[in-house]
C-alpha cells in the first residue's frame, strides 16, 4: 500500500472516531431502491463514515465487477488509478474533514470528482463521481454521504483528475482548507518556480531570479507538470488557483 493509500485509510479511521457517540437517527434508503441506473453503466453506493462502512450500494456488480462483501470503504478509498490516488485521495479528505467540523445540514454540499479507477478485472475506468450529503446528526453534522458513479470513459479523451467542490459556506475558510491539504505537495523551490511561471517569466529569467541554471529550471518545470498532472503552464495556473497555492 503506498503513502497515499495508508494516510487515507488511516484518516477514513480518524473520522469515524470522531463520529463516534453522536445522535444519529436511522436510514430506510427507500429513496434509493427506486433511482433510475443505466445498467453497467451506472451505480451508486452510501458512505457512512460514523461506522466506517458501506451501509448501502446498487449497480456497483455490474459496472465495476466488485460483490458486496468486498466493496467495501477500504477499497473504495483506495481503488484509484496510481497516478490519481495522490489528488482524488486529498480531496476527498479536504471535503470530508471539512464537512464533518460544520454544520452542512443547510448547504447546498456536493463534490464531483472525475478520475480513473481500478475495476474488478484490473483494468481502468474513467468515471465521474458525483457525492452529496446523506445523512447528518443532530448538530448537521456529515454522517454519511451518497455517491453516484457514472462511465465517462466514452467523453474523455486525457487521463486528469478534474473537481468540483460546492459547499454554499465560508469560502476563504475552505480554501485555507484546500491549501493546507495540499501544502506539501509540491516542494518549496517548485512553488517558487511556478509563481515565476505564472507570471509568465521564461526559462532563462527564472534561472537568472532564482539563481540556478536553466537545466534545472527545465528539469522543475517537468516535474512539476508530471507531478501535477497538467500538460502546459496554463493547466498548470488553473491547477494551482484551484489548490491554494497561487
Amino acid at each position: 500500500m503506498d503513502d497515499s493509500n495508508s494516510g487515507i485509510i488511516e484518516f477514513s479511521n480518524t473520522i469515524c472516531q470522531r463520529l463516534q457517540n453522536r445522535k444519529i437517527s436511522e436510514k430506510n434508503y427507500s429513496d434509493l431502491d427506486n433511482f433510475p441506473l443505466i445498467a453497467g453503466k451506472q451505480c451508486l453506493y452510501v458512505m457512512d463514515w460514523h461506522q466506517n462502512k458501506i451501509t448501502y450500494a446498487r449497480g456497483v456488480e455490474q459496472m465495476l465487477g466488485y460483490d458486496k462483501e468486498v466493496f467495501t470503504p477500504q477499497l473504495i478509498l483506495t481503488y484509484f488509478h496510481p497516478d490519481d490516488a495522490n489528488f482524488v485521495a486529498r480531496i476527498i479528505k479536504v471535503a470530508v474533514n471539512h464537512a464533518t467540523k460544520i454544520d452542512v445540514s443547510n448547504t447546498d454540499l456536493f463534490l464531483n470528482l472525475a478520475f480513473r479507477l481500478i475495476k474488478k478485472d484490473k483494468s481502468y475506468l474513467k468515471v465521474l463521481r458525483q457525492t452529496k450529503t446523506y445523512s447528518v446528526d443532530d448538530k448537521g453534522i456529515l454522517i454519511s454521504n451518497v455517491s453516484f458513479l457514472t462511465d465517462i470513459s466514452f467523453m474523455n479523451s486525457y487521463d486528469k483528475v478534474e473537481w468540483d467542490i460546492n459547499y454554499n459556506i465560508n469560502p476563504i475558510d475552505f480554501k485555507k482548507s484546500v491549501f493546507k491539504e495540499f501544502q506539501n505537495f509540491f516542494t518549496n523551490r517548485e512553488i517558487e518556480v511556478i509563481k515565476l511561471i505564472a507570471k509568465n517569466y521564461p526559462t532563462r529569467k527564472i534561472a537568472e531570479k532564482l539563481f540556478i541554471s536553466e537545466h534545472t529550471v527545465y528539469s522543475h518545470r517537468k516535474n512539476i507538470l508530471k507531478k501535477s498532472n497538467c500538460h502546459n503552464a496554463s493547466e498548470l495556473i488553473m491547477f494551482c488557483n484551484k489548490i491554494g497555492v497561487l
